[in-house]
């Protein structure tokens, strides 16, 4: 099975808003070796205002931004193409299931592309992240990491390799694979382990056949490892497993009436502790919990004992699936207005119909002129929407006025907001700028580029002010 590595730089924290600005992935055989390598970046698209923060974490000056020889979408395509002719692979980026991926999903959906190629067609998602802070917690020599003021290990990738160019989406892939070569030589069990999780199916085959597991959780800046039994799947979030932590006795709480059940659900610590089988969550043989203070006083015929009693008691799975459904609709009714998302937020709200499908397809094979004619024949708004929003992005020059203008009108209304926005707002932008010239008076470089930066907003502004 080969192995891709992939990250991505982009104008900021929003994986619906914010823009991928270069990306970097590495093809690998299964033995870490490179076979080929890719990256490309690209120009801002129009209507995006960059956020400062990953401005100086990826080091682009205004020219970065605005004189690549490549749209967006031209990266994009250019992307699923070596993904597609990579073929089936297992994927892995740092931290990926928080950012990359749901990024790179919502960057194809609002392209008016297939979604999810990282994770279909033979390719499955992994986190190197998740693998490096298991191997640290079985292995503590496996890497070396920074320590934190609270004595934590830090995690963060150009902690742990330092390299050229860092926070290049390339030079980060790399980094990446390094610190990958790593635990598969000095953790070699964990690197197996993490293969195991690479997918929802793959994960609950895992947790079903394993009567109990050592889970991994990160919280309070720590990993914390706990002796679990899979007990049920969420009523409503059917990717959760609620594992039954075995530091307790059932029996303590089978005879529990439904309100005292539910408060004990509540507490904390947690009887029921939640596994995401969608997250590639690292799950390690039970012995590794054992030393645990509060499993390694507990034996082996105990806990045996505790997870048949579980089994044994199908009522009591029962009640606690019933409490999760209560908690889960008392949560919607506090809710004092629905989320009003918008439509570049809406990926997961719902997969499009077999004509929408087949209209994105037939989208992408006509002339940028013809396109015009199919935004309207799109069952679902979001598809019209996007499919002006792209035209706009990429040839504005073909776009009726009545559509050019409704689109730069949204845009305007958007960069001109004075409200805290899901994404960056000009009087944001500026503020960030004026902020950062005040802690760098004596910085002439920097104030340079930041003055760059203040023309470049400004440049958007005069284009957008008479929307």
């Amino acid at each position: 099975m080969n192995y891709i590595f992939l990250d991505t730089e982009t104008t900021g924290s929003s994986t619906a808003f914010d823009q991928v600005l270069e990306i970097g992935i590495i093809l690998t055989d299964d033995m870490l070796q490179e076979k080929e390598r890719w990256s490309m970046r690209s120009r801002i698209k129009e209507g995006i205002i960059p956020n400062l923060g990953a401005l100086n974490v990826t080091g682009f000056t205004v020219k970065d931004l605005t004189q690549s020889n490549h749209s967006h979408f031209e990266m994009v395509e250019a992307m699923e193409n070596v993904l597609n002719r990579w073929g089936t692979a297992h994927v892995f980026a740092y931290n990926g299931h928080n950012f990359d991926y749901p990024l790179i999903q919502k960057t194809l959906y609002k392209c008016l592309k297939p979604a999810y190629i990282t994770n279909t067609n033979g390719k499955k998602h992994g986190d190197i992240l998740n693998v490096v802070r298991a191997a640290k917690l079985v292995n503590p020599n496996s890497i070396e990491t920074p320590i934190s003021e609270k004595g934590n290990p830090v995690f963060k990738l150009d902690k742990l390799m330092k390299h050229q160019g860092a926070h290049g989406a390339l030079q980060d892939s790399i980094a990446m694979l390094d610190v990958a070569k790593i635990i598969y030589e000095k953790a070699n069990s964990v690197w197996r382990s993490s293969l195991l999780t690479l997918s929802k199916a793959d994960t609950e085959m895992l947790i079903k056949k394993e009567p109990m597991f050592c889970q991994l959780q990160w919280f309070y800046g720590r990993l914390r490892s706990f002796l679990v039994h899979h007990y049920l799947f969420h009523p409503v979030y059917t990717a959760w497993s609620l594992c039954w932590d075995l530091r307790w006795n059932p029996n303590d709480y089978f005879k529990l009436d439904h309100e005292n059940l539910k408060s004990a659900l509540s507490k904390s610590p947690k009887i029921l502790r939640t596994l995401k089988t969608n997250k590639s969550e690292i799950v390690l043989n039970y012995k590794f919990a054992m030393n645990d203070e509060h499993y390694n006083l507990i034996s082996v015929e105990e806990l045996k004992k505790r997870i048949k009693d579980l089994e044994s008691n199908s009522e009591f799975r029962d009640r606690i699936s019933k409490i999760l459904q209560e908690n889960h609709d008392e949560n919607i009714k506090q809710q004092t207005q629905k989320e009003n998302l918008q439509p570049e937020e809406q990926l997961y709200s719902g997969f499009p119909s077999d004509e929408d499908k087949n209209l994105m397809d037939k989208f992408h094979k006509f002339k940028w002129e013809d396109r015009i004619e199919l935004i309207g024949k799109f069952k679902d708004d979001r598809y019209s929407y996007l499919a002006e929003k792209f035209i706009f992005e990429e040839r504005p020059d073909v776009l009726p006025q009545s559509i050019l203008k409704k689109v730069k009108m949204n845009i305007a209304e958007r960069i001109f907001s004075t409200k805290k926005e899901s994404w960056t707002t000009l009087p944001e932008f500026y503020k960030q700028i004026d902020d950062m010239r005040s802690k760098n008076e004596s910085n002439v470089e920097k104030l340079k580029l930041l003055d760059e930066y203040d023309a470049f907003a400004q440049d958007i502004e005069k284009r957008y002010e008479v929307a």
